[in-house]
């Protein structure tokens, strides 16, 4: 780790997950991750991940289906599979600080201070852990805010993530992911059976509803295509499929 990164920051967290590492570091990082991810059930990640939707729904006529769905719901569900409590306040702005391009302000670096607490204390199986809950935070949420937007319009879905970034040679490269979602090959993504899942539960809780007149506004980033606002009415009583 470079001398000038502050231990429990944020260039600390990128300089200890396996997206920013290559060689040797990113084959033991990437293996952390894989076994967190082990012992958790693709098919209980999407019950769960229903269960959360219809509670914070309950009683709604309408939802704005990305603040209040779509990143909380599937960090949340996953957060509790590996056996943390819900950290998901906390995930939400440590992931928009993720990236190396992004200038981590305050309120990050606390929230990291406090998932690095809540994960057992600085290490790369901390990391490992964080970084699997940042990486299902926006990337989950697009599955669900495009693929919602399609079943609801009669549009097809739209892939979220147009491209990652990784650090080679200390160099920030930008990759397309055009056509491969998740990745592929080594640097594939261990979670994509399980944001599959958390997608899918959530979506099953939210079919009783209906998009509103409200325009749905798209997030405003090279890479990303996924709502930013996708508000949504119920369009039969409470209680239905929930």
């Amino acid at each position: 780790m470079p001398d000038e990164v502050t231990p429990g920051s944020i260039a600390w967290l990128r300089a200890s997950v396996a997206r920013f590492s290559n060689g040797p570091d990113h084959v033991r990082r990437r293996a952390l991750a894989v076994d967190a991810l082990a012992p958790v059930d693709a098919d209980s990640l999407q019950h769960k991940a229903f269960e959360r939707t219809c509670r914070l729904t309950a009683g709604l006529d309408v939802v704005d289906v990305m603040a209040t769905i779509a990143r909380p719901v599937p960090v949340g569900v996953l957060a509790e599979a590996l056996g943390l409590p819900d950290v998901s306040a906390d995930v939400v702005p440590v992931a928009a600080a993720y990236h190396p391009h992004v200038t981590p302000d305050a309120a990050a670096e606390a929230a990291l201070g406090r998932l690095i607490a809540a994960c057992g204390g600085p290490g790369e199986r901390t990391a490992a852990r964080i970084g699997l809950l940042v990486q299902a935070c926006d990337a989950t949420a697009g599955l669900i805010g495009n693929r919602l937007f399609a079943s609801l319009t009669g549009k097809p879905a739209e892939q979220p993530v147009l491209a990652t970034r990784r650090r080679i040679g200390g160099e920030d490269v930008t990759v397309p992911l055009t056509g491969t979602p998740f990745g592929a090959g080594p640097r594939a993504c261990p979670g994509s059976r399980h944001a599959e899942a958390l997608a899918t539960g959530v979506l099953e809780a939210l079919r009783g509803f209906r998009l509103t007149e409200r325009e749905t506004t798209w997030v405003a980033a090279p890479n990303l295509r996924m709502p930013a606002v996708l508000q949504v009415a119920r369009s039969r009583p409470a209680g239905g499929l929930c």
